[in-house]
This record gives structure tokens, sequence and C-alpha cells, in this order.
């Protein structure tokens, strides 16, 4: 997943005023009109990527993945709803994340603050968990974005572990529709609950990174990215459950990944 941060600052009502004093009259003056513009919004976005690529490891075992994405703002309040396919041992082909939340505008900078929950449908097993995060930004300019992220899940993935995922990044985009954007984080776990058949474990920590760029072209953006992370074969197989415990898993792999995505919004169509 390509990280990309954008502003979006509310739209304010405008009010015509005249150059010129008006003639002395004795008439009532009409005032002039006010014109508000709607506060209401649907953003839609589908996209298609060689690898779907999360905080550094694969959930379609470094094959394609389709997914689209819908999100109904409301002056700083928002809902989304976002659908991936995925290929996860015991869990359906489609991952189901929806967000809720505000997104207040001061200025050059904006505070998102929202609870993404995680599900997977139609599963064997029930893996689903809410994750709460904060994620402030700053326009330096108006090409160049710096921001961070806060994510904390008191049960990651239904394990009894707590989880917690800070990271930092920026994008600079030129004139061209070209931009460069990166993010460099801290993933920390806690210590799973012991079952029947598993010791209760501490998962382990990890940093992770990705350094790409990204075209956009009217509706269409094309992005080209490098994930990697500090995670052995061993701890992968703790965190995500794929390969062997003795070989360990290939899912954390560094990796190239490549996106082609298209967005319109309601407000862009009118």
């Amino acid at each position: 997943m390509a990280i990309a941060i954008t502003l979006r600052p509310e739209a304010k009502a405008q009010q015509a005023d005249s150059a010129t004093p008006p003639a002395p009259s004795t008439a009532p003056m009409m005032a002039p009109p006010t014109y508000t513009a709607s506060k209401f919004d649907i953003d839609v976005t589908a996209s298609i990527t060689s690898d779907y690529n999360y905080r550094g490891y694969t959930l379609s075992d470094h094959k394609p993945s389709a997914s689209t994405n819908f999100e109904a703002t409301y002056n700083i309040l928002f809902g989304e709803v976002t659908a991936d396919s995925v290929q996860i041992p015991m869990l359906s082909q489609l991952q189901m994340t929806d967000y809720a939340g505000v997104r207040p505008v001061f200025g050059p900078v904006t505070v998102e603050t929202g609870v993404a929950y995680y599900s997977y449908p139609g599963s064997m097993i029930d893996i689903s968990y809410p994750e709460y995060y904060v994620a402030p930004s700053y326009a330096l300019s108006s090409k160049f974005t710096i921001g961070v992220n806060t994510y904390y899940a008191p049960n990651y993935s239904r394990t009894g572990a707590w989880e917690n995922f800070d990271s930092i990044n920026a994008k600079y985009t030129f004139d061209s529709g070209l931009a460069i954007s990166g993010e460099l984080g801290r993933q920390r776990f806690g210590t799973t609950n012991a079952t029947a058949t598993d010791a209760a474990h501490k998962l382990p920590d990890y940093t992770y990174w990705n350094l790409g760029f990204s075209y956009t072209y009217k509706a269409l953006t094309f992005d080209l990215r490098y994930f990697a992370t500090t995670l052995s074969k061993q701890s992968c197989f703790l965190i995500t459950g794929t390969g062997q415990a003795a070989a360990g898993s290939n899912g954390c792999t560094p990796a190239v990944v490549a996106t082609l995505s298209w967005n319109t919004s309601l407000s862009g169509l009118k």
C-alpha cells in the first residue's frame, strides 16, 4: 500500500463586495447574495496492485490484489469502507476495513482521528479487531507535506496481544504531477494469550519503511514503491502465520510494488 497524505480544507461561504461606494439613495439597498458550498462529498477509488503490502508484509501472498474504497465526508466527519482481495491461510479472500472519525483543518494543519475495524467475512476463524489512531499532518507548502501517525489496538487479531504502530511520513509533489513520498515506522506488540495448542509468547517488534514515487494524470495515479522491514523469516512467521515454523515465512521479504488507481469524487463531477 503506498502511503500518500493530502489536505482537505473546508468549504467556506463567499460574499460579493462592491468595488465602488453606492450612489446616494433614499431607497434601501439589497444585500448581496451569499453562496454556500456543499459540505457533503463522496470519494471513490479503485485500484490494482502487484502485491498487497501492509506495513512491510504481504497480505496477498506476493500476488496481485484489487481493492475499492468509498469515503463519505460531511464537514469534519468522515466514514470509509475499503475492500481488498487477500491470500491468507484460513481466512476468506476478502478483507474489509471500515473507518470512522473526524478530520478538522487548522490552517496548514490537518488532524485526522478515528478508528479502523479489520474483518474477513466468511472466514473459518474470526480475527476481526478495532484499531484506534491519530494522524496529524502539516503542509510546509502547497507541494510539501509531513505527518506523523500513531495506531493502537488492544487485542491484535484477537491474539490477546496489544499492538502499536508509530511512523513519520513525507510527500513532495512537483508541478508535473510527479510526487516522491516515504514512510518510516516502528511496529510493536505485546504478549499473546496461551491456547490449548500454543503457549503465550511475545510477538516480535520491527522497523518498517517504504519509499517510492507516483505520477497522477487526471483521475489515474501510478505508484511504484519499495517496502522493507527488519523482520527475520522466523519473526515473520510468528506475526503472519504463513510459511512453516522451522523455515519461517517469506511474507516479509523486501518487495517492489506497482499500483494503478483511479479516483473520482461527487464534487469533482459537478
